[in-house]
């Protein structure tokens, strides 16, 4: 299979998986379903071009970024960073949205970070952060309190 088909069904994939996550934050469903087979799916897709990524003779190591460089020069990694990348900022959502959802911030509100989230990663949870803030009043945060308990 073409690695630039790989490519885009992992792109493709991602972005309906935002769109459900936006639409459908408030159904506990979404979750399982993006927890238990599209994080399965995405990461085993992960797994395997990583494995025969760096199983490529390009040299390289995580010690300089130089080195970090020469890793990503085979196809294989270089798309398994990608679907790393995906798969990540996508969990990182999920938790965005759950929490959001638990703490009553408004949809349109979280909208921003999730786009943020999607397209520029940390980004969206720096901005999360800030909102969730202002939203409880409290500089402190516990990423995993329950408002309603705390």
């Amino acid at each position: 299979m073409k690695l630039e088909l790989i490519f885009t069904a992992a792109n493709s994939l991602a972005f309906l998986c935002w769109i459900f996550l936006f639409v459908l934050y408030q159904k506990r469903w979404v979750y399982k379903f993006l927890f238990s087979f599209i994080c399965v799916i995405m990461g085993s897709a992960y797994l395997y071009f990583i494995l025969k990524g760096l199983g490529a003779d390009t040299g390289g190591g995580f010690d300089t970024l130089a080195n970090v460089k020469l890793l990503f020069l085979s196809d294989e990694a270089l798309l398994a960073g990608w679907i790393h990348y995906l798969i990540f900022d996508l969990f990182v959502g999920m938790w965005i949205s759950f929490n959001a959802d638990m703490r009553g911030i408004n949809r349109w509100i979280l909208l921003p970070c999730l786009v943020l989230t999607f397209m520029a990663g940390p980004t969206g949870l720096l901005l999360y952060i800030i909102i969730r803030i202002i939203h409880s009043r409290k500089w402190i945060q516990e990423p995993f309190s329950n408002p309603a308990i705390s």
